[in-house]
């Protein structure tokens, strides 16, 4: 490789600009002058600093150099060199200096943050979990500080499934997400580590047998969980959505259950229909006041769970049963998905096409409460 020459030559695209000083080859750029005086006095100089570079090279031990060599070797291999590297570093440490919040500061703030911007206590408290383990590690470092390596190898070993590693990397995520957006960090680490490999399973629902001994066991057993169980079962509903349900928003005589924005998950307000065999358990309960689940469900619902001889309970299974036997009964993933609430019906198709077959699906839809059976309504007073 020709060895490049510092030497001022003229400079005939620039009728202010008459004389260059080319130092490209020096890793600079381009300096453009005036006069020719202006620009030998800065070729001196930039001589100068090469010779004084020179001389200091020569001080540099064997072990040294080779850790230049290495590291400019590395580098170029990125398309990135000796400069590019400690200017990089000299950001990160100077941004880490500049931003002095840790962690648990971090966190407490952004507890608050969401407190104030309406979130549910059960997100709330969510974060204050995951937050507090995180902090019993990183508590006192500055945010700034904590590297994608570090979180890397955090995260792996955690002593959890992948799917409770998964969750605790997404919480994490929001953690640092905040950060980046009061500009305390130029981008998510969290972003950058690895997600956990997780197994696809199909989603774990009940039986038409299973439910329709759950129903009729609720309806001997404790008849107040029998709106909260059908709702699950035959509208979709999820959980937390059904926690807040107000018999208000059940409407049998429009035939549709309300989801309001502020009860959703996706803070979307929709609108879900009431098929025939849910109006049919529901009917007894019309005209009831205050929330649709009881005080004491958990307690009655294991109490119905005993007396309908079950050995499990599917994770999310009512939700799950109705998105799949819905899907089988309708072959319509848009449909369907609205109903659920929603954004892409693509995961309803990737999940739950094919999870029962059709048969099965018309005996869903037809589980209903029977003389054995029957559904024994009671006046409730209005819940605060």
């Amino acid at each position: 490789m020709k060895k490049p020459k510092l030497a001022v030559r003229p400079y005939r695209h620039d009728s202010k600009y008459k004389f260059v000083l080319d130092l490209r080859g020096f890793g600079k750029g381009r300096k453009f002058f005036r006069t020719r005086a202006e620009a030998e006095t800065e070729c001196l100089r930039q001589r100068t600093t090469l010779e004084r570079h020179g001389r200091e090279a020569l001080d540099l031990s064997p072990h040294e150099v080779s850790d230049f060599i290495q590291a400019r070797k590395a580098l170029a291999e990125r398309g990135k060199t000796i400069n590019d590297a400690a200017k990089f570093y000299l950001d990160h440490i100077d941004r880490v200096l500049r931003c002095k919040t840790t962690v648990a500061e971090l966190a407490a703030e952004v507890i608050d943050a969401k407190r104030k911007d309406g979130r549910t206590r059960k997100y709330i408290d969510s974060l204050r979990h995951y937050f507090g383990k995180f902090c019993r590690d990183f508590g006192e470092r500055p945010i700034a500080g904590i590297t994608v390596d570090e979180l890397d190898n955090y995260f792996r070993a955690l002593p959890y499934s992948p799917k409770s590693r998964e969750n605790f990397r997404a919480n994490i995520g929001v953690l640092f997400g905040y950060a980046t957006r009061r500009r305390m960090l130029d981008s998510n680490p969290v972003l950058h580590t690895a997600k956990p490999k997780l197994i696809d399973k199909a989603p774990e629902i009940f039986s038409v047998d299973e439910l329709r001994a759950l129903l009729e066991a609720a309806a001997r057993v404790a008849p107040d969980v029998v709106p909260m169980l059908a709702i699950g079962a035959f509208a979709g509903l999820r959980e937390a959505e059904i926690q807040r349900l107000d018999w208000k928003e059940v409407n049998l005589a429009r035939g549709h259950i309300e989801v309001t924005a502020a009860k959703a998950k996706s803070a979307r307000r929709r609108i879900v229909p009431i098929q025939p065999n849910l109006a049919a358990w529901l009917r007894p309960y019309s005209g009831m006041t205050g929330r649709v689940v009881p005080s004491g469900a958990r307690t009655k619902l294991d109490r119905v769970r005993v007396a309908a001889g079950l050995t499990r309970w599917p994770v999310n299974g009512l939700r799950h049963s109705f998105a799949s036997y819905r899907l089988a009964a309708t072959q319509d993933a848009p449909r369907v998905s609205l109903e659920l609430g929603h954004t892409n019906p693509r995961m309803l198709y990737d999940n739950y096409r094919e999870l029962v077959r059709p048969d099965e699906a018309e005996r869903y839809w037809k589980i209903a409460p029977t003389e054995t059976a029957k559904v024994v309504a009671f006046e409730r007073a209005p819940q605060s």
